[in-house]
């Protein structure tokens, strides 16, 4: 009876042993099979645009184009955790007038036609602030937190964007504005007439990205 018990004992030894082998083995393949590598996605700059709309006034205002030239994000398990773009602001274009006032107009944007109503260092002052460089934050309930280097300064603000991802691609998609205010930009305040061209301009996103 000793000897048959000793054998159960034994043999219920084993069937634990292996049932832990088992056990550690399938949280194993769990834990493998839920944690992704992040994943790193390139802009694609020739899908992507960015549209401008600055207005002076409910009935008067111009829109444009700027190019995003570089940019990247990182998802992992379908959240973002890092990202930045860079705008080239030598690349502004009007297209709500035509030539020789859309190129008036991008050149005094950019603060290159300088005049004596307008000085070199105008609005974005693209000789000495080619690039508008802008990191990513959280992303969480379809709003992005942004941080903008324009002219040297910060401007940290929350849009609203679709970020979407899959095994192909991203897409960052929304219609948003930024307030400049903040930053005191030359052209943005208030003139001796008392007019003043909106610091809040509106945007226009579409940003694609490949793996």
């Amino acid at each position: 009876m000793v000897i048959k018990l000793v054998y159960i004992c034994q043999k219920n030894k084993k069937n634990m042993k292996k049932a832990g082998i088992v056990l550690f083995a399938s949280i194993a393949v769990l834990v493998a099979s839920c944690s992704t590598e992040p994943v790193t996605y390139t802009l694609d700059q020739k899908a992507s645009s960015l549209e401008w709309a600055a207005n002076m006034g409910p009935d008067y205002g111009h829109t444009g184009t700027v190019d995003i030239t570089e940019g990247s994000i990182e998802m992992h398990d379908d959240v973002l955790k890092s990202g930045s773009f860079t705008i080239d602001m030598n690349t502004v274009k009007s297209t709500d007038l035509e030539e020789p006032k859309a190129g008036y107009l991008a050149a005094h944007i950019m603060g290159t036609a300088p005049d004596e109503q307008h000085p070199v260092d105008l609005f974005f002052n693209s000789p000495k602030f080619p690039t508008i460089t802008v990191k990513l934050g959280e992303y969480k309930d379809g709003k992005l937190n942004l941080t903008l280097s324009i002219i040297g300064k910060k401007l940290e603000q929350e849009v609203a964007v679709k970020l979407t991802s899959n095994e192909k691609g991203a897409t960052i998609k929304g219609d948003f504005s930024l307030d400049m205010t903040s930053l005191n930009i030359p052209g943005f305040q208030v003139g001796p007439d008392g007019s003043q061209i909106n610091p809040i301009v509106d945007f226009k996103l579409n940003a694609k990205l490949t793996k």
